[in-house]
């Protein structure tokens, strides 16, 4: 059996996604995307949306339009995929890297209470929903509230999450989503999208998504509009076409079902595994407000003969799809050189790296499917068990 580690959704006919603007040759920025606007804004409940190439844009301009002056300083896990680092960089700012909570993958709140009680010029703190599980949001905007901090919510993972403070993306600070080709919702592979209730910093990153124009090319282009633009200030190019805005409409319209499809996975999963004591299973509740964008495994190395990438390896032999998530951002070279970081620095992050593994989860993966990867676990513990 293959098994890959993401199989993505699609309608049985592709040309049912165009509308007739689409079929007329208009594929850049145009009614698409203000649909899906429109659409993604009444599913997050927020007043406002503006959907870019992808997560990873959403980042940066929400840092950007802030206008922080360069060297100011941002708080950021160290256990993370290299986006959220990265942003804070291309805005001039120095990121301040914390590690997990030693319950869980999420940033350790009670050491960022502790740095920004010590740390001067820290302007923003970008929490992130590690594979869908929210981050106490009521904590974090306490804290933005007591030191002036500007929050944009990595919530790559966490369209369908809800966190302590309601709904991820419904709030007065930002809420980055991301659109990419193995998320719970794609727009042809990439995309991302910026969720706030606040106009004016909607207002600017969209302006800063376009050149800084002051119109977009739906506005200059279609009949009847004018060519007349300015630049008001500088800007880049992350504008999404509506050719990814109408896959984004289709598969928003199957966001509950796919959710649903989702837990009843992860319970699957958990059934199976739950006398393995080889690993240790994600925790499930049914209403923790997870978005399940991964099932995270963590392998216990004192209970088997052969490592967690022999483990990896094992299973890729059996032909099962699977994935690390993450390598810290400590341990990639870059920032390791950068800040001389030690291999013991951020030792939760350290353990994590060392341990996990990403099961498949996506709403087509089927009964036989999940029960040849339980299988295929519950076996080679058995086999290389200690």
């Amino acid at each position: 059996m293959k098994i890959p580690f993401h199989r993505p959704d699609l309608p049985p006919d592709l040309n049912d996604l165009y509308s007739d603007s689409i079929k007329n040759g208009w594929l850049t920025t145009g009614k698409q995307v203000e649909m899906f606007e429109e659409k993604l804004s009444s599913y997050l409940g927020c007043e406002h949306v503006v959907v870019m190439n992808s997560c990873t844009a959403a980042l940066h301009l929400s840092l950007a339009s802030k206008g922080f002056d360069r060297g100011s300083k941002f708080i950021a896990p160290n256990y993370t995929f290299v986006s959220t680092v990265e942003c804070g960089e291309y805005a001039g700012m120095e990121p301040i890297l914390v590690d997990s909570d030693p319950q869980g993958f999420n940033i350790d709140l009670n050491h960022v209470d502790d740095i920004l009680k010590k740390e001067k010029n820290i302007k923003a703190i970008i929490p992130v929903h590690y594979g869908g599980f929210p981050v106490d949001m009521k904590y974090v905007f306490e804290l933005a509230e007591k030191y002036g901090l500007f929050v944009v919510e990595d919530a790559a993972h966490a369209l369908e999450s809800t966190s302590s403070a309601g709904k991820v993306g419904n709030t007065n600070h930002g809420a980055a989503f991301s659109f990419y080709a193995n998320k719970n919702l794609t727009t042809f592979g990439e995309g991302g999208a910026l969720a706030t209730n606040d106009e004016d910093l909607a207002e600017s990153v969209k302006n800063l998504s376009l050149h800084g124009i002051t119109k977009d090319g739906w506005k200059r282009f279609d009949s009847g509009g004018k060519w007349e633009y300015d630049i008001i200030q500088l800007g880049y190019k992350y504008n999404m076409p509506d050719i990814s805005a109408s896959f984004g409409i289709w598969q928003l319209n199957q966001i509950n079902d796919w959710q649903a499809l989702r837990k009843n996975i992860v319970k699957r999963y958990l059934t199976g595994l739950e006398n393995n004591e080889g690993i240790i299973l994600p925790d499930y509740t049914k209403n923790d407000g997870n978005a399940w964008h991964l099932f995270v495994i963590q392998i216990k190395s004192n209970s088997w003969r052969i490592n967690r990438n022999e483990i990896i390896d094992k299973l890729v032999e059996k032909g099962i799809g699977v994935s690390v998530h993450y390598k810290p951002i400590h341990m990639l070279d870059y920032y390791h050189r950068k800040f001389e970081f030690k291999s013991n620095d951020f030792p939760r992050s350290k353990a994590l790296f060392d341990s996990v593994i990403s099961l498949p989860l996506y709403p087509n993966l089927s009964d036989n499917e999940i029960d040849y990867i339980v299988a295929t676990l519950n076996d080679l513990h058995t086999q290389y068990s200690k």
